[in-house]
């Protein structure tokens, strides 16, 4: 995640953070990832509940 973090602070994307009450849910679909290689699923909830710091609304 820190990694991650630098990543998306270097390009100006927020940062990812994921609340006390969302880790069972990024846990269930980061082992999902990890069993299928698909990580679609994941990358749409991080994008739609733990990205901070960013308008989304912004079509940049």
């Amino acid at each position: 995640m820190l990694f991650a973090n630098k990543i998306m602070i270097d390009n100006g994307c927020g940062i990812i953070t994921i609340s006390q009450e969302n880790q069972p849910t990024f846990f269930e679909k980061l082992i999902k990832f990890y069993e299928t290689g698909n990580n679609n699923d994941l990358k749409q909830w991080i994008y739609d509940t733990s990205i901070d710091g960013i308008d989304l609304n912004n079509n940049q």
